[in-house]
């Protein structure tokens, strides 16, 4: 069965971000089944007549990455419709909305859609009117080598970024959906509390190192928001920020976590609440969208707008190592119930119902 596979998102800035993620991924298993001729192509044009089915594994709501007219079946993945669910922080211009309009005729001509979780799912039905039936939940999956390492293997790191014995964790990006300030002004909370006086903060991402102050841009404001948060309170020395780290580092940064937050708003999955979960990291995240479908009993949820709940709430996991080993070892669990190798032969049953209508 010859499938045609855009490579493009791996070639373009989503290559280090979660549709980069969600592509190489995808791609490895998929060329690894037997019964399956990957073709890679990043343009349409490259296309012949062998090929039963095109897969497009993003779906971009305001540029055109989906063709207007095929003769092959196609399928698309959409990973999250945020944009429109918060269209007073995602501000779209004229050609936005046109593009908008054409790739929703594009997308009701596809044969199936692709999407990550139920919260998506559901998403998708009533901003982008696609039929139930036509979407597949295929969840994502932690990287095989997100794990447990000895402590042999992170003496190295802890040394090379002077990381504390205890410190929060946060992976990822600062835009508005990810709720940033509020991590922060919980962390300052929670140091003012004597017995948590020498924790520190972690926050792991390139976009941390980046000098905003000056760049007038509607996704940078929750930054810059945060950064006037850590300076205003004198936090500077108590915030991590060693910038983007190689998988490795990452692996040992959540091994050696004392707890994982993630604060988002929302999330389309939320992929870094599982990587934590697979290297032992106890997991708090906020109680929207995606979040629970992932972290299931395995997590302790807080409301991302309830600032004092949620200083309670971390406190008191702080203050309980049992609670804390109790959910290393339900992340651990939960953690199992996903893997790259699973997405891939869902999806491949969606091609398979796909070349078959």
């Amino acid at each position: 069965m010859k499938i045609a596979f855009n490579t493009l998102p791996l070639a373009t800035e989503h290559k280090n971000r979660g549709i980069g993620y969600y592509t190489k991924n995808l791609l490895r298993e998929l060329e690894a089944d037997n019964s399956l001729d990957i073709v890679k192509f990043t343009d349409n044009k490259e296309l012949n007549r062998d090929i039963k089915l095109v897969h497009y594994p993003w779906f971009d709501l305001f540029f055109r990455s989906l063709p207007l007219l095929s003769k092959l079946p196609t399928i698309v993945s959409i990973h999250d419709v945020m944009p429109l669910l918060f269209p007073q922080n995602y501000p779209v211009g004229i050609k936005g909305r046109i593009n908008n309009f054409l790739q929703k005729i594009a997308l009701n001509r596809c044969s199936y859609v692709i999407t990550d979780s139920e919260c998506s799912k559901k998403d998708i039905i009533k901003f982008l009117k696609i039929e139930k039936d036509k979407i597949a939940v295929i969840p994502l999956a932690a990287g095989e080598e997100f794990g447990i390492l000895k402590d042999t293997q992170l003496i190295h790191i802890k040394r090379k970024y002077n990381l504390p014995d205890h410190f929060l964790l946060y992976v990822g990006d600062a835009n508005w959906v990810k709720n940033l300030p509020f991590l922060i002004q919980g962390f300052k909370e929670l140091i003012s509390i004597p017995k948590f006086q020498n924790y520190k903060l972690v926050l792991v991402g390139g976009v941390f190192l980046k000098n905003v102050e000056n760049i007038d841009h509607p996704e940078l404001a929750s930054l810059k928001q945060a950064n006037r948060l850590i300076k205003e309170n004198g936090l500077e020395k108590l915030i991590v920020r060693p910038g983007q780290l190689n998988t490795q580092e990452l692996i040992a940064f959540y091994n050696l976590a004392t707890v994982y937050i993630q604060p988002s708003f929302y999330e389309g999955f939320g992929l870094t609440v599982l990587e934590a979960m697979s290297c032992g990291a106890p997991v708090l995240c906020s109680n929207t969208a995606s979040l629970p479908e992932v972290g299931g009993r395995a997590a302790i949820y807080f409301d991302p707008k309830s600032l004092d709940r949620f200083v309670k709430i971390l406190s008191e996991v702080l203050e309980n190592k049992s609670l804390q080993y109790k959910l290393s070892k339900l992340g651990l669990e939960q953690s199992k119930k996903f893997s790259w190798k699973q997405t891939a032969e869902k999806t491949k049953e969606v091609y398979i119902k796909a070349i078959n209508l």
